[in-house]
């Protein structure tokens, strides 16, 4: 890779306190750049203020399954990126399980037989990497009896931003 690329540059961003790191990594390697300084420091200070707001808002925490995929179903584990980001919003991901830095333990499959699926109240289908329509709506609601369930599209910032 290195013959095609002079550099290569490694994330791993593990939590959004992490992504203030990666965008001063951005920025030493393309700060030369015109323009990318600036806009590195309104990320920065747009981050800051994002996390802030969390912080102050101390939401009571709610359990909620984040499906990523279907046949298997599969969800995150609690030491994701995306588990965070919703702690961050007071969502604690179910079930509560860690996955440990790489592997498939990070993103664990359900058989819709588990116990603990009753007492879920909140089901959000993710629009990647699976592409959850609202034909997955019932689907997950039978998963879940008693859940609210609900699409998320994880698309909508970056498209956005594009």
């Amino acid at each position: 890779l290195r013959g095609f690329v002079p550099e290569v540059l490694v994330t791993h961003p593990c939590a959004p306190q992490d992504v203030a790191g990666l965008i001063d990594q951005m920025a030493r390697a393309f700060g030369h750049l015109p323009g990318v300084n600036e806009r590195a420091q309104a990320l920065r200070d747009d981050l800051a203020h994002e996390l802030a707001s969390i912080a102050a808002a101390a939401l009571a925490p709610q359990p909620v399954l984040y499906l990523i995929w279907r046949d298997p179903w599969m969800t995150v584990a609690r030491d994701t990126y995306i588990s965070r980001l919703l702690a961050c919003a007071g969502w604690h991901t179910e079930p509560d399980a860690r996955g440990g830095e790489h592997g498939a333990a990070r993103y664990p499959t359900l058989d819709g037989g588990e116990p603990w699926l009753h007492g879920v109240r909140e089901v959000l289908l993710s629009s990647e990497p699976y592409a959850f329509g609202p034909q997955h709506l019932h689907e997950a609601a039978r998963l879940c009896p008693g859940a609210r369930v609900r699409l998320v599209d994880g698309r909508l910032q970056a498209e956005a931003a594009a």
